[in-house]
């Protein structure tokens, strides 16, 4: 199945206590980015297995117009590995790696979080994704 654009609605409630605002939305809605926790998944555990950002762009982005840099590579893949310990807080803090490693380190972190682990790393982590953090 192609990758396709959509809007997803999220609700925002106002806590009268202390004015706080709290965004909620589905799981697969990770903060300040354009693509779903699925997409974000498919394209580290791409990144982990050596693929060309090139690559991963065809399986994961519905865009179709691209400018000139935007044929020879996409900087999207590197820059959710180098983000992940944000995306999912309860990941913790790791050493500076390369792009590659941190997105491996992701993947296996998700993949550690699946409810009913298969053995295979990226339905793992797509499932241990929807979870959002550690069971306790």
């Amino acid at each position: 199945m192609p990758p396709k654009e959509g809007e997803i609605l999220l609700r925002r409630y106002l806590c009268q206590r202390c004015g706080a605002v709290l965004v909620v939305g589905p799981y697969e809605v990770l903060p300040g980015l354009r693509y779903r926790a699925t997409a974000v998944v498919i394209a580290l555990a791409q990144l982990a297995e050596g693929r060309s950002s090139v690559a991963i762009r065809e399986q994961v982005s519905p865009q179709q117009i691209l400018g000139h840099e935007g044929r020879r590579s996409w900087r999207s893949p590197a820059r959710w590995a180098r983000r992940a310990r944000r995306l999912w807080p309860w990941m913790g803090r790791g050493p500076p790696a390369p792009s590659k490693t941190l997105a491996l380190r992701a993947v296996r972190a998700l993949a550690s979080q699946a409810p009913a682990p298969t053995g295979r790393l990226l339905e793992d982590a797509l499932s241990g994704a929807q979870l959002g953090g550690p069971r306790v």
